[in-house]
């Protein structure tokens, strides 16, 4: 054997040795880790097995597979009493206890099925606290989500409903991201949204240059509850910025007004009349336009109405606050004030903003204008449109801003595309329909998977934050609150920031962290009956403002203030559902018309597509818990003789009093009621039969009478006085008014007031 050779023999043996006494060196550890030392699931779990003394079990490690959601979690092992209802109060370690929400959320997302970091995130398989959480480590992709973040995990399920019971900040921030227009410059892999924004095609018919130019320069101006952005935030206190705010907004207000279309109707609408305004008043204060509207401006702020001044709201005793005489035992008198009107702009500088012809357009068909505005159709006639146009240009206390002399005559085109060039780089077209942009790419990054952004990737800025805060929770919530705090030489921002509050910054946060591009299974995705139906509609009954006419729950309706008697309000639909055949209320959303023409409030024409109308109708009818179908009810065979019993039933109950369609000699307009030529069409016959029982039950504050109290009948000789039988026979001969011709001439005579 050669020495190169018995040196290599040495080496193998030294080596073999080494390794030997390190591999007892392990198992030596390991045996005794595993005896004495314990680990601490093996601690949690032990201690858990004393706390449940009758239960027994050895310790060991639990594993929850779900091979459909890929998730292998061991989480459970330490939370050994997740489930348990009996792991509650202080003197239970913390992660011994039972799930905080175990009966709302854990019972309906079991563990077998769902496992933890599905809804947790984190790393299921490990089993220490650092690890499996995976905080403060880069190295880990999923960090535990805590607080409010682990809401976002729900997005992925239930993608189909905007209102999540259980997750308030994510319903917020889903909310927010809509009516924001966020998805106007953020693609989300979800369905196309409107445009927010109103249109800018006609923009030149619309508003005054010298208005026009202020509002770009800063929107927060007028309406501090606007979603319109600020697109140079820093300008207050920084006058390099001040001076490309004023410079670039002169621009982009060249290109709209030299790119805008013309709008005929403004063209030729009559000039304002002073001779109009009192007609104009009238027609402001009692059509309708104070539910959503104020004046606003000096001395005629109407948000300030109190039941101690009445004056406030212009001196018109009429019109004082909503509380009156009204009797505090009457269920419709409201117990908290209308909320503040600020639905819709305030119309007392409207002279100052807007040209006059666009007023009378606008009020005639706001379509013409934008086909998409939250502003109904008013159905005012055009005198009306005329007068009230008069009275609102008449209001103003200031003058219009002076237009820039750039933005007179012949507008500069090398000036006008700067504009457009600032407004293809802002992204304004992701909000605004704009003559020269068409379905442009959205000017913002995708979002499809930010919620899955390794933080690394993540621009934290020119000074960023120290190493442990530079988290994906830091650098969004930043980003919504200040975005262009991250900016650096090199990557300028140019994402606009906007008003919000820090409710608004958590919610819209949460929402975020949801976004992933892999969603789960589809037999884990919640499809609810009639989802989509019931997001429409409650987007329709919010974004159209039903609530500030029409008393849907508690709240009393914004323009009762104006009442100090609510029967001359616009009616309550509180149980409308239950009232209403849904086939005469989708018909009625979209053509309304006057149900009680004595009330001088109106329905506007909200121009509901019939998929909005058959929503609506589908919410209020599911809500009282009955078929959504718009088929037509049955309506009950009535034989001659059963229609002159109804008809005779019928007068001596003196229904005709109060349902009429004018008033009668001595009765007060407050006690009419609709008209019951309509009842077959409009209202339910099983809702009417329980009406009759006892109406201020179904419709509190009502003043129909009760003609059957305590089971007694002023009409003992109908029908051998029985009760259910006379209420049977009203219900069939109102459901077949205008269908039967009815036998004796004296009946005929008795419903002739009633049948339009």
């Amino acid at each position: 054997m050669s020495r190169f050779q018995r040196d290599e023999q040495r080496s193998l043996r030294t080596a073999f040795v080494l390794l030997s006494l390190a591999f007892a060196a392990v198992t030596a550890w390991a045996i005794v880790d595993e005896t004495w030392v314990r680990r601490p699931w093996k601690v949690w779990q032990a201690a858990y097995l004393d706390q449940q003394p009758t239960r027994g079990g050895e310790v060991a490690i639990v594993q929850v597979v779900v091979p459909e959601l890929g998730v292998v979690d061991r989480c459970p092992t330490c939370h050994a009493g997740i489930d348990n209802p009996k792991m509650v109060g202080d003197h239970i370690p913390r992660v011994l206890r039972v799930h905080p929400q175990r009966d709302t959320l854990l019972k309906q997302h079991p563990v077998a099925r769902f496992g933890c970091t599905t809804c947790h995130r984190g790393q299921g398989l490990a089993l220490t606290a650092e690890t499996a959480h995976g905080e403060g480590d880069p190295h880990w992709m999923e960090p535990i989500l805590r607080g409010a973040y682990v809401q976002a995990s729900c997005l992925g399920c239930h993608a189909q409903e905007e209102t999540l019971a259980g997750a308030p900040d994510l319903s917020l921030g889903r909310r927010q991201f809509r009516e924001l227009g966020c998805a106007g410059c953020h693609a989300t892999g979800a369905a196309p949204e409107p445009k927010r924004g109103p249109s800018l095609r006609h923009v030149a018919a619309k508003l005054l240059p010298g208005y026009l130019v202020n509002w770009i320069r800063d929107p927060q101006q007028r309406r501090a509850h606007f979603q319109m952005p600020q697109f140079w935030p820093n300008a207050a206190h920084d006058p390099k910025a001040a001076a490309q705010r004023d410079t670039e907004s002169l621009a982009i207000a060249a290109y709209l007004l030299r790119a805008s279309e013309a709008l005929p109707a403004a063209d030729t609408a009559p000039p304002v009349d002073p001779e109009r305004v009192v007609q104009g008043q009238a027609v402001f204060d009692h059509v309708g336009c104070r539910g959503c509207h104020v004046l606003g401006g000096q001395g005629r702020d109407d948000l300030q109405i109190r039941e101690d001044k009445p004056e406030a709201a212009g001196g018109e005793a009429a019109w004082d606050s909503f509380g009156g005489d009204a009797d505090p035992a009457d269920p419709t008198t409201p117990t908290a004030a209308p909320p503040p009107i600020d639905f819709a702009p305030q119309l007392g500088e409207l002279a100052a903003r807007v040209r006059p012809g666009f007023v009378y357009a606008w009020l005639l068909d706001p379509a013409q204008y934008w086909p998409e505005a939250t502003m109904p159709t008013p159905r005012v006639q055009p005198t009306e449109a005329h007068a009230l146009m008069s009275y609102l240009l008449t209001q103003a206390t200031t003058t219009a801003p002076e237009a820039p002399p750039q933005l007179t005559g012949t507008i500069d085109p090398v000036l006008a595309q700067t504009g457009k060039t600032l407004i293809g780089r802002y992204g304004c077209f992701g909000c605004h329909d704009i003559n020269g942009f068409g379905d442009d790419a959205k000017p913002g990054p995708d979002l499809a998977d930010f919620g899955t952004k390794d933080p690394r990737d993540l621009l934290f800025g020119a000074t960023p934050p120290p190493r442990a805060e530079r988290t994906w929770a830091h650098f969004t919530e930043t980003k919504l609150r200040t975005p262009r705090a991250l900016a650096t030489a090199d990557t300028p921002l140019v994402m606009p920031q906007y008003p919000l509050q820090p409710a608004d910054v958590r919610g819209l946060a949460v929402m975020l962290r949801g976004l992933r591009a892999a969603p789960p299974p589809e037999t884990y995705r919640v499809h609810p009956v009639r989802a989509a139906e019931r997001q429409l509609a409650e987007r329709v009954i919010t974004g159209r403002g039903c609530q500030q006419c029409h008393q849907l729950d508690t709240q009393p309706s914004a323009i009762s203030r104006y009442y100090v008697d609510a029967h001359l309000a616009p009616p309550q639909l509180l149980g409308v559902g239950a009232r209403l055949r849904p086939q005469w209320l989708f018909d009625y959303l979209l053509a309304p018309g006057a149900l009680r023409p004595w009330l001088q409030a109106r329905m506007p024409n909200f121009r509901l597509t019939p998929a909005e109308a058959e929503a609506v109708a589908a919410y209020f009818a599911e809500q009282a818990g009955k078929s959504s179908s718009l088929r037509p009810l049955s309506v009950p065979t009535l034989t001659a003789e059963r229609a002159h019993m109804g008809a005779a039933l019928f007068e001596r109950l003196r229904c005709v009093t109060c349902h009429k369609l004018s008033v009668g000699e001595g009765v007060e307009a407050a006690q009419l009621a609709p008209d019951l030529g309509l009842a077959r069409q409009r209202l339910d016959p099983t809702w009417v039969r329980k009406f009759l029982e006892d109406p201020g039950k179904l419709l509190p504050g009502t003043r129909m009478p009760q003609f059957f109290p305590d089971g007694q009948t002023p009409a003992q000789d109908v029908l051998g006085g029985d009760v259910a039988a006379q209420m049977d026979l009203l219900v069939d001969y109102l459901m077949n008014l205008g269908l039967v011709p009815l036998a004796q001439d004296n009946a005929a005579d008795v419903t002739a007031g009633t049948v339009p």
